[in-house]
């Protein structure tokens, strides 16, 4: 046993390091993947215009860019591309490859995504960095949450990476299982918190929105990151992202063993 999960700790480590090392030499693309997501950014320009004649809600100006800034830096850390890679590798058959490895698929996708995320948060960091200096509203999470902040983002890592997974495991079925994370994609970018708070929604659909998974996977971390879910809010917040991180990755797992077995029941 201990043979084999030393045999298994190399192989994970070299993993890392091969994917470490392409996401340095891709690190062009890789900033070109970051630009991608500055869809915050472009929220804060609206929102902060809006907020310059006085409050909106709970919010001044200020704390949009607070928000905003931390929504764009979070989702860095929070990032997956697995659905596009997995999805991928089923189609053209890449997938046989990785099943003769003497690791896990899923193992390999997910040290292969957070091997690439320092080098996403590295390039992201100047970003926010010179967007706060120009606009100001910086805000720093107090020590005592930090700790929480770390456990909410590795849930919201996890809650992605779950969802990525089980929508790529439906390419065992459907041609193209990437049209509905595109689906998925818009519902996150309008629900997430990325475009709007989603504590100015109207009361009761404010509510509904932030019991689910998009919240749980963006909106909740930032607000814990800008001390705006302090106490039983962030128990609550925290306790529903294990929650969402159960689901989909229940239900991930079993897509992807019932796929496994119709993918080597035809021989591809």
């Amino acid at each position: 046993m201990s043979e084999r999960a030393g045999q298994l700790g190399r192989v994970i480590a070299a993993v890392w390091r091969i994917s470490l090392a392409e996401a340095i030499a891709y690190r062009v693309s890789m900033l070109m993947w970051v630009l991608t997501t500055t869809f915050p950014l472009v929220s804060l320009a609206l929102w902060s215009g809006l907020a310059a004649g006085g409050p909106i809600g709970d919010y001044a100006r200020p704390d949009f860019v607070a928000y905003f800034v931390a929504a764009f830096l979070l989702r860095q850390f929070t990032a997956s591309w697995v659905v596009w890679e997995l999805s991928g590798q089923i189609r053209d058959g890449g997938l046989n490859t990785l099943l003769m490895r003497p690791m896990s698929p899923m193992l390999y996708h997910a040290i292969q995504n957070l091997a690439a995320l320092p080098i996403r948060c590295a390039l992201a960091l100047p970003i926010g960095v010179v967007v706060l200096v120009l606009a100001g509203g910086l805000v720093w999470p107090s020590p005592g949450s930090l700790a929480l902040l770390g456990l909410s983002l590795a849930l919201a890592w996890l809650l992605n990476l779950a969802v990525h997974v089980a929508i790529g495991c439906l390419a065992f079925w459907v041609t193209e299982s990437t049209a509905l994370f595109e689906v998925w994609l818009g519902l996150y970018l309008v629900l997430s918190g990325a475009s709007v708070p989603t504590s100015l929604y109207p009361a009761g659909l404010a509510e509904v929105v932030r019991a689910l998974p998009f919240h749980a996977s963006l909106g909740f971390p930032v607000e814990l990151a800008i001390g705006r879910a302090t106490g039983a809010a962030a128990t609550h917040g925290l306790l529903l992202q294990a929650l969402w991180v159960a689901a989909f990755g229940s239900l991930a797992a079993v897509l992807w063993r019932r796929g496994v077995r119709a993918y080597e029941g035809v021989g591809t």
